[in-house]
């Protein structure tokens, strides 16, 4: 059984489904990775800011701050809540946790994150 299958259930539950996420997507309808980077995304769009051309990934995704690896405090915990486009989620964020930093830029490009290399 992966980690991934043995938490998977929390997702199911009825405090999530029905309360906790839509009420988080009523918060906060947009991107907020896409806003920093001054993109308007309500799902409709690529992290680019380009339209997003698989109707399958036009939608948001109600991320973890903290992966909760199964912890059901961590998982329920509003304050632990963001809004991210599927590119931010599945991309960004998943680098951001294998590297232990994010690669995002700022407009002089160099690294904004404070555990990036080059800010160390």
């Amino acid at each position: 059984m992966t980690a991934r299958s043995e938490y998977h259930h929390l997702y199911n539950l009825s405090a999530w489904r029905r309360r906790l996420r839509p009420q988080h997507l009523a918060r906060e309808p947009l991107c907020r990775a896409c806003l920093r980077r001054g993109i308007v995304n309500d799902g409709t769009l690529t992290a680019s800011g380009t339209r997003q051309g698989n109707p399958k990934r036009c939608r948001l995704v109600v991320d973890h701050v903290i992966p909760h690896r199964g912890d059901p405090a961590l998982f329920l915990d509003p304050g632990n809540l963001q809004t991210l486009c599927p590119d931010d989620h599945d991309q960004n964020k998943q680098r951001l946790e294998a590297r232990g930093y994010s690669e995002e830029r700022g407009a002089d490009g160099w690294p904004v994150d404070p555990q990036h290399p080059a800010n160390r």
